[in-house]
């Protein structure tokens, strides 16, 4: 087993579930292309001091140059597919970007900066993985950037006290009333004591839950322009994925019980559901894009 499929297994779970239905040659470049994202990941998110942030832009410099020794020197390995093609250049940059923004005190102000984000972090790497999967079709990374940005919505609702405790809160102040990291932590202890706070993050996370799932729907659109074989496996990571919120709302949004996992018996069902959901429901014809969901990134898109 490949350095990057350990990687993929050990820390991305749910797509590493889902990518035992693609063929090999998939599997080992979707797994590539987590490797690659993870390692740039982990660089911006431990051990962080003075150096992360210069480190991350010269990554940056790096890649607008196509200095790919250099990068290998710092152990990032551009995956081969990525490296011909403008439009994933131009992904990786947008990536650094959103972790570059990590560095800094995290406090989100509305739903517009959140996805931007979203599309920098995720979006970004629905369009790389649009190249790891041969999918050349211009008009399926529109569908693709609303599958990464749903995802990290469902990252964003999962983890609340987890980014509070480095200080991060991802959850815009327009809805939770400008609540701070300090704020949610203490809520954690003790959440009938500061009952109206919760309240917002609450509202705040049923919110976040609905549009999630209107950019689930648009990505998962987007699975036409896949073979069949690769558009179950990329239905059956996302349904996994959005799953994880649909657990968080049978809870009533009580966010501080913990984070919110996804069984075995959970994926076992989804899978056979979405197997077949696929098979039966299947379009033959694509659907136009909702633009709407775009408009908080149209100039970043530019």
């Amino acid at each position: 087993m490949s350095q990057a499929i350990n990687s993929l297994k050990k820390f991305g779970k749910s797509f590493y579930w889902a990518g035992k239905i693609l063929p090999n040659f998939y599997l080992e470049r979707s797994a590539d292309l987590y490797h690659f994202c993870r390692k740039m990941d982990d660089l911006a998110d431990e051990n962080q001091n003075i150096h992360t942030l210069d480190n991350l832009k010269l990554i940056k410099l790096y890649i607008q140059n196509e200095d790919y020794r250099e990068l290998n020197r710092l152990g990032i390995f551009v995956p081969e597919f990525l490296k011909n093609d403008n439009t994933s250049k131009k992904a990786m940059k947008d990536l650094l970007d959103g972790l570059i923004f990590d560095q800094k005190k995290v406090r989100i102000k509305d739903l517009d900066e959140l996805i931007k984000y979203c599309y920098r972090v995720a979006g970004t790497v629905g369009i790389m993985m649009c190249n790891a999967l041969d999918c050349n079709e211009e008009k399926a990374k529109k569908f693709a950037i609303d599958m990464g940005i749903a995802m990290q919505l469902t990252n964003i609702i999962r983890d609340v006290l987890e980014d509070a405790k480095i200080d991060r809160v991802y959850l815009p102040s327009s809805m939770t009333k400008n609540v701070t990291p300090n704020k949610i932590l203490l809520i954690s202890k003790d959440a009938n004591k500061y009952k109206i706070d919760n309240k917002h993050i609450k509202q705040a996370l049923k919110n976040l839950l609905e549009i999630s799932d209107q950019y689930y729907v648009s990505g998962k659109q987007g699975l036409f322009f896949l073979p069949s074989k690769v558009r179950i496996s990329i239905a059956v990571a996302a349904n996994v994925y959005r799953e994880i919120g649909l657990i968080i709302r049978s809870k009533s949004y009580n966010w501080h019980l913990g984070r919110q996992h996804t069984s075995l018996i959970v994926k076992i069902k989804v899978t056979l559901l979405t197997i077949f959901q696929e098979a039966i429901f299947f379009r033959r014809k694509p659907l136009a894009h909702n633009e709407s969901l775009h408009l908080s990134i149209k100039g970043v898109l530019k």
